[in-house]
């Protein structure tokens, strides 16, 4: 009996053996396969971030140059570990496309004999209309005046009975009215039908906040000619556009249809604000259909 126990014994302690041969060379390959696996999603990602990183920076500036677009794009890439090419970009007057392709070496799945995995990835991003934007001044412009209006408000409230280009943002008053210019609100075109005008002049607190926006950039500039300055600029605001000032009556509700990117020169008397429109490009919600003034958003689309 004893004899037959030792036997028996013996073949079990076999088994176990190969049971755990085997487990450890089915934990050995998967843990080989994990790591390999896990190299090329983490290469898909980055090679995602650059290319979206690069489409975004190019879309930028796509509506000065399609040419300007793809050297953006491409300089940011190349900081980004990704050297990208001419021929891998797609271009419009609005909107940008790489696509991009690169080799994984393979660690433990080239003993299975597969050396290398190749990844690839694309990003597109459009530029359009913003219709919800930060920053929004509470200063409204008829559609008319742009592109080529020079003067932000009106001089004679007669002409508007009452009102000079203000709007009620944020609320009534004079200081309502200056904080609004020199922080701005969060505005979105698509939720409003009509906005509130805010009648009057008001100009010791209007004059003293557009100096504070000129005096914001002093030291920058770029921010000095409006060929040159771009969304970092204090001196550049953001408006909203409507149909006309005609209606008005003293404090009353005007219809909005878009924003728009002016740039303020300097503060004249008597109680002028003098620019000029500008198109820029600034963090918000687009539109891919609807009237376009001069301020616009991008978005990854791809």
């Amino acid at each position: 009996m004893k004899k037959i126990m030792s036997i028996i014994l013996r073949n079990q302690t076999g088994n176990v053996v190969l049971v755990v041969a085997l487990s450890m060379g089915f934990l050995m390959g998967a843990t080989a396969l994990s790591v390999d696996v896990g190299k090329v999603y983490s290469e898909k990602a980055s090679l995602q971030k650059a290319l979206d990183a690069a489409v975004l920076a190019g879309a930028q500036v796509i509506r000065n140059s399609e040419a300007q677009a793809i050297t953006v794009a491409k300089e940011l890439s190349q900081k980004n570990s990704y050297p990208l090419e001419n021929s891998q970009f797609t271009t419009t007057s609005d909107s940008i496309k790489v696509a991009e392709q690169v080799t994984v070496p393979m660690t433990f799945l080239s003993i299975l004999g597969i050396e290398n995995i190749e990844v690839t990835a694309s990003a597109r991003a459009v530029v359009a209309p913003l219709q919800t934007g930060r920053g929004i001044t509470p200063i409204a412009v008829e559609k008319d005046s742009i592109p080529n209006g020079t003067e932000l408000k009106c001089a004679n409230t007669g002409n508007a009975s009452g009102n000079c280009g203000y709007l009620a943002l944020g609320g009534s008053g004079a200081n309502e009215l200056a904080n609004g210019i020199l922080n701005g609100s969060e505005v979105s075109v698509g939720s409003l039908q009509s906005v509130v005008t805010e009648p009057g002049q008001k100009w010791g607190p209007v004059k003293s906040a557009f100096q504070e926006l000129i005096d914001r950039d002093a030291n920058k500039p770029h921010c000095q000619d409006p060929a040159t300055a771009d969304n970092t600029c204090s001196r550049v605001i953001y408006v909203m556009v409507i149909d006309s000032w005609d209606d008005a009556q003293g404090r009353d509700t005007v219809p909005v249809v878009g924003l728009a990117a002016y740039w303020v020169e300097d503060i004249l008397e008597p109680k002028r604000i003098v620019g000029k429109f500008i198109k820029t490009i600034t963090a918000g919600e687009i539109g891919l259909t609807g009237s376009e003034f001069s301020l616009y958003g991008v978005k990854l689309v791809e």
